[in-house]
């Protein structure tokens, strides 16, 4: 029978074979095998992996039950290979439900975004500007997690047609998005900028920093969070407010309420949708039509005519 650490190292193979990353799991599932280790504990109990699992002095529900999540997963594929595996129930140490509406921005401040974005403040340039005007163009039309934009290499866009390869998504498959002529006209102007900026040096990323490196997702955060400050979408202490991510959440809302408006059926839009947004199932489009108030609205009125339509 193999070690717990090396039965981590097979289930790891296993499941990326299949597409997962496991970067976080394998973190903290090479961190529970040292504490078994320490412990002398040849197989996994429900008790030690919920001590394990409590150890952070983290007060998050959320984060110590993904913590007992991970070996959970693992636990599953080890009692295969050996029967004493105890597989903690799920209620052991319970997540706590979030209830997160994201913001959903008008067509008016999406426009006072992009505009802002161009405004050369502190010291920036205008390569600097134009690039984060790009990105947020970018996620607002074609619903792009912010981390695919970022990771796109100068391969994956195709001028030329009008395509853009989103490869290694959060799910570990690619997907390609065609994108309307607009947006590759404003792609092309970036990336002639980008061209000129580098000065023929040979540079991978898509979108690049002052230094001619790839953007980091925190210092793009940063960043739309100083604009939307400025542009009195969030109060200058507010912890929360509008995120970057929420461009994505209000394209999706903004297909499925013009399906609603021009009277096309959004049954028959969702799989599209679906696909193009990168998701896995139908469910997580669903999702949008039941955190959006005005969809659901349009989607009530909608069920009633035909309840009031004459048989």
């Amino acid at each position: 029978m193999t070690t717990l650490r090396e039965g981590v190292a097979e289930y790891l193979e296993l499941r990326r074979a299949l597409g997962f990353r496991l970067q976080k799991d394998e973190r903290l599932l090479g961190d529970f095998a040292g504490f078994m280790e320490l412990r002398h504990a040849t197989h996994i109990t429900a008790k030690l992996a919920v001590q394990w699992a409590r150890q952070p002095s983290s007060t998050d529900a959320n984060y110590l039950a993904g913590r007992l999540r991970a070996v959970r997963s693992f636990a599953r594929y080890r009692i295969l290979s050996d029967p004493r595996t105890e597989i903690p129930a799920t209620d052991l140490l319970a997540r706590r439900r979030i209830t997160f509406q994201p913001y959903i921005f008008s067509a008016e401040e999406i426009r006072r975004i992009l505009a802002g974005s161009l405004w050369r403040r502190g010291g920036a340039t205008r390569f600097y500007c134009l690039g984060r005007y790009t990105i947020y163009g970018l996620i607002s039309v074609t619903g792009m997690r912010v981390g695919e934009v970022l990771r796109l290499d100068l391969d994956d866009v195709d001028l030329d047609q009008g395509v853009i390869t989103i490869r290694n998504t959060k799910f570990g498959k690619s997907r390609l998005a065609p994108v309307h002529e607009t947006t590759r006209v404003a792609l092309q102007r970036y990336r002639d900028e980008r061209d000129a900026f580098v000065g023929g040096m040979i540079v991978k990323p898509f979108f690049i920093s002052a230094h001619c490196r790839r953007i980091r997702h925190s210092a793009l955060d940063r960043a739309f969070r100083r604009l939307t400050r400025r542009l009195g979408l969030r109060g200058a202490s507010d912890p929360t407010g509008p995120r970057l991510h929420d461009l994505r959440h209000t394209m999706a809302v903004e297909v499925l309420r013009r399906c609603y408006s021009t009277g096309a059926d959004p049954e028959r839009r969702l799989p599209a949708l679906s696909t193009y947004l990168g998701h896995t199932h139908l469910t997580y489009t669903y999702w949008y039509l039941h955190q959006n108030p005005g969809l659901m609205a349009e989607a009530v009125e909608r069920l009633q005519h035909r309840w009031e339509a004459p048989a």
